[in-house]
Order: C-alpha cells, then sequence, then structure tokens
C-alpha cells in the first residue's frame, strides 16, 4: 500500500464533485480577518475625515493600508477559499491544504491513527474548524478552515474502522 506521500498531479482536486464520493470546502470565516481589518480601517478613515484631519499623515497612512492590504488580503483568502479541499474515496483521503502549497496529498485510510477537530473563536461563532490528522508514521497533517469538520471527521472515523 502506498504511503503519505504528494501527488504529482493535482487536477482531481480542481474538478466538480463526483457521485459517490464527499468532498469538504472552506468555511466562508476566511474572510472574517479581512472584513474586520476593511470596518476597522474604514471607520479609522471616516473618524479622521469628520474630524478634519482628512490632510494628516496618519490619513494617508491609513488610507495606503486599506487600498494595498485589504486587497491583498481578499485575494489571500479568496485563494485559500477556492483551493482548500478535502476529498474521501473509498478508503483513501485526498486532500488539498490550500494555497500558495501547490501539492495535493493522499493518506491511506488504514494510516489514519486517529482525526481531532480545532476550532479557534471563529470557527466556535460561525462552525468551522481546523481538521488534524494523525497518522500512525508519527506525522500530524492540519487543514484548517474547512465547513463541517466535525461531519468530516466522523466519516474519516468511519472510513478507519470499516464501520
Amino acid at each position: 500500500m502506498r504511503s503519505v506521500h504528494d501527488l504529482e498531479d493535482s487536477t482531481e482536486l480542481e474538478m466538480p464533485d463526483r457521485p459517490g464520493k464527499k468532498t469538504f470546502r472552506p468555511h466562508w470565516q476566511l474572510f472574517v480577518p479581512t472584513m474586520i481589518i476593511l470596518a476597522g480601517y474604514g471607520l479609522s478613515l471616516l473618524y479622521l475625515w469628520a474630524t478634519g484631519r482628512s490632510g494628516s499623515g496618519l490619513f494617508r497612512l491609513f488610507a495606503i493600508v486599506a487600498a494595498v492590504g485589504v486587497p491583498l488580503l481578499a485575494a489571500h483568502a479568496f485563494l485559500r477559499y477556492e483551493t482548500v479541499r478535502v476529498r474521501l474515496g473509498k478508503q483513501r483521503i485526498l486532500f488539498h491544504p490550500g494555497w500558495p502549497r501547490r501539492n495535493a496529498r493522499e493518506i491511506p485510510a488504514e494510516l489514519v491513527s486517529s482525526v481531532k477537530v480545532k476550532r479557534g473563536l471563529a470557527g466556535r461563532l460561525f462552525g468551522g474548524g481546523t481538521l488534524v490528522i494523525e497518522t500512525t508514521t508519527g506525522g500530524r497533517i492540519a487543514v484548517a478552515d474547512l465547513r463541517m469538520p466535525d461531519m468530516l471527521a466522523e466519516e474519516i472515523e468511519r472510513m478507519r474502522t470499516g464501520g
């Protein structure tokens, strides 16, 4: 049986969902930090403008950060949203941890020793989370920002135990 390895061609993850195979995608909470930063800088700019300090260096600094930083953060979140995938096969787990990583990975079900779900504050509020897979070889694999990570953990546990 193959061990955990990089797949040379990750086009399988770019294809639409296939009948009989479950695909888990990211949660929209990926965009929360970008929205918070946009709101914070937007409100700061509005306050500085309303108090007549729109010509100050602080206003210009906030405007530059809002004009450059927020679109970069949004692009990063969008690329991760479009590339994070976990697909369950018959006896294997195929996953792509998302941009900027390029390679998809495959784990045979018999190499999985345990599956855990971790959540931060946003995950507790909105329902997303990180799936942590521990392998029998001692490795740990984390796929962050997933939608329905508990359901995915149950599916992997069912696959692993043969149930």
